[in-house]
């Protein structure tokens, strides 16, 4: 089992700044604080040159959304092959619903990975996420294109989207594998987020949860993650539950006496990354 620490080597870039003109309900741009702003294909380049020569060696591309759920990500892409090519960093992307030209170019960019987040509940897809022109078809549809291209996909399903209520979530696990068979499956919780209009809703119940990510486990055969997204108040409970029960394959940021007890092997990356690229982090 490996545990996953993304800061030390894996750097979060918000290309929008602390800008979201989408504002999903249970983050409203919070998160973006915490990455790396930059504000041009320029920026972002140096940026990668001050990265890589204090050691990272993978970056996650993401930022805010538009009306349209999707991350402004076009004129980036020349820059981000350069990047590739220049520093031979891993480079994963958080492209919400892209359009087809831009999976084209992401490809052809040499994008490692696509943080996918899949969601079937048509109340959290239009009011949560306020993508008032958007359903669970568009979701699947967009996650079809992507598999097309040739890009490796990482799944996330969250859970507890629908004011902390565990509703579609498994509807959304089989609806994915029917389909599509990815390199990694990830699991992230709801956190009620200081600030937002979620931050009174009840987190999911963490049994609802362990028995979610449990019956993913006999279903799916790959690999299985728990990602970052997780209240923290949960994490001594439900993360030693799930390392105990083998349940899970990766798990992000879990708490350090765990790594010890458990002698977890140690990433120093996103857990979305492929199997293949692994041994760089090490």
């Amino acid at each position: 089992m490996k545990a996953f620490i993304p800061g030390r080597k894996y750097a979060g870039v918000s290309i929008t700044g602390s800008t979201c003109l989408l504002k999903c309900r249970f983050c409203e741009g919070k998160y973006l604080k915490g990455m790396y702003h930059v504000s041009s294909p320029k920026e972002l380049y140096s940026l990668a040159d001050r990265l890589w020569r204090r050691g990272f060696k993978g970056i996650l591309i993401s930022g805010g959304f538009n009306k349209q759920g999707q991350l402004p990500l076009r004129q980036y892409l020349p820059v981000i092959g350069k990047i590739k090519k220049d520093f031979d960093f891993v480079i994963s992307v958080h492209s919400g619903l892209p359009d087809k030209e831009t999976i084209i170019e992401m490809e052809k960019a040499g994008v490692d990975v696509v943080d996918y987040q899949l969601v079937v509940d048509d109340l959290v897809i239009k009011e949560v996420m306020r993508l008032r022109n958007r359903s669970s078809l568009d979701f699947l549809a967009t996650l079809k294109e992507i598999y097309s291209s040739g890009l490796k996909v990482a799944v996330h399903i969250p859970i507890g989207l629908n004011y902390g209520v565990i509703k579609s979530e498994y509807l959304a696990l089989d609806s994915l594998l029917e389909l599509f068979n990815p390199h990694v499956l990830i699991f992230l919780v709801l956190i009620p987020t200081r600030g937002t209009s979620m931050e009174y809703v009840k987190p999911p119940n963490i049994g609802g949860v362990i028995d979610l990510i449990s019956y993913a486990r006999k279903v799916y055969s790959g690999e299985i993650a728990l990602g970052c997204m997780r209240p923290a108040s949960y994490k001594r409970v439900l993360d030693k539950i799930l390392i105990e029960k083998q349940v899970v394959d990766r798990i992000a940021l879990p708490p350090l006496q765990y790594i010890k007890r458990h002698r977890l092997e140690v990433v120093n990356a996103c857990c979305s990354i492929p199997e293949e690229l692994i041994t760089r982090f090490k």
